[in-house]
């Protein structure tokens, strides 16, 4: 949303943290608050980068959102990206980790319990290998 692109070579070498959300998703509203806090955490790191997809087709209401939230995490667009990626059935939110060699080795569907949610994610961050 930033206007900058994004390059998987930018990303070799980085344990991934992707979110999958829309603004008009009511668990996703929920959770992005926690990624709001983990990009916060981790956004220096070396070895670390959370990134978000954007699930809305009309990218007209992104950027209000983001600014009446305070959100500062990258966004990038990928409404045809996850429709192609998803199955029609499967809701989001959605949380990816991509580890270092770029494979994907964990999934969580759905905004799950909060209430420890950043430090289980941190946990699972740390077992595939980010800081």
């Amino acid at each position: 949303m930033s206007g900058k692109t994004w390059r998987l070579k930018e990303l070799r070498g980085k344990t991934v943290l992707i979110n999958v959300w829309a603004t008009w998703c009511g668990p996703c509203k929920v959770e992005l608050p926690h990624i709001q806090k983990l990009y916060d955490r981790f956004k220096d790191s070396t070895d670390l980068q959370v990134l978000t997809l954007n699930f809305d087709e009309d990218l007209g209401v992104v950027e209000p959102f983001l600014k009446e939230n305070g959100y500062r995490f990258p966004v990038l667009p990928a409404f045809g990206f996850v429709s192609n990626l998803l199955d029609s059935s499967v809701g989001i939110p959605q949380i990816w980790i991509v580890d270092s060699k770029g494979q994907w080795q964990w999934t969580q569907m759905g905004a799950g319990g909060l209430g420890d949610w950043e430090d289980a994610v941190t946990n699972k961050l740390k077992a595939v290998g980010g800081r």
